[in-house]
């Protein structure tokens, strides 16, 4: 089977099942219903349609300095380009962990199980080691800002600094996936104060850039 080639891996041609055959473990999200206050009735295929669309519309508005930083070159390919691979992956885990209890439902540890999933996947696509290790690193890391936004406010703004000297090397990659996979969901009907600080939070960091 050949390469996927990045620059034909796009969200019209996902949607339009064009990589039905060579990437079956994309398609299974549809399959995947859940039922929390981040989705609800929603298919993790659906959400993360939507949280690439925001991410693209992300990349598109930040600041000069941002932008750079995404259009610098890893070896083949833009930081901006593995990063929207990691995002189009970033829940790839999620049909090992779902489980739904007394209707609702939750994901532990798809982070995890994610990244390891990826290490066959990635192997599809026409991308350099340095290249794939680091969509692998954002997948496995994506939830990790999410938790730290759910910690009491005086401790956030601490772990988040230990996260970025922890994560250097990919943290404002995690920071504008964050943004888009909350974006991408429907915490701000379900929980309107919660969207509203974790969005605000998130601006100020992508805006210190």
């Amino acid at each position: 089977m050949a390469e996927i080639k990045i620059s034909e891996f796009t969200i019209d041609k996902i949607k339009n099942r064009a990589f039905e055959e060579s990437l079956p473990e994309l398609y299974q999200l549809e399959e995947i219903i859940e039922n929390s206050l981040w989705h609800i009735n929603e298919s993790v295929f659906d959400h993360t349609i939507a949280v690439v669309k925001e991410l693209e519309e992300l990349i598109e508005k930040v600041n000069v300095k941002l932008k750079d930083y995404l259009n610098e070159k890893i070896n083949n390919y833009l930081r901006k380009e593995v990063l929207l691979l990691g995002a189009i992956f970033h829940d790839i885990g999620k049909v090992e962990t779902f489980i739904k209890e007394d209707g609702t439902t939750k994901c532990l540890g798809h982070e995890e199980k994610g990244a390891e999933k990826l290490k066959e996947i990635i192997r599809r696509f026409d991308l350099l080691r340095e290249e794939q290790s680091l969509v692998i690193q954002i997948v496995k890391n994506h939830g990790v800002i999410h938790d730290i936004l759910s910690y009491p406010k005086e401790q956030i703004r601490k772990e988040i600094e230990d996260f970025k000297l922890q994560h250097s090397n990919i943290f404002w990659e995690l920071v504008l996936l964050s943004m888009a996979d909350l974006l991408g969901s429907q915490l701000k009907q379900n929980e309107p104060e919660g969207f509203k600080f974790r969005k605000e939070f998130l601006n100020e960091v992508i805006n210190n850039y």
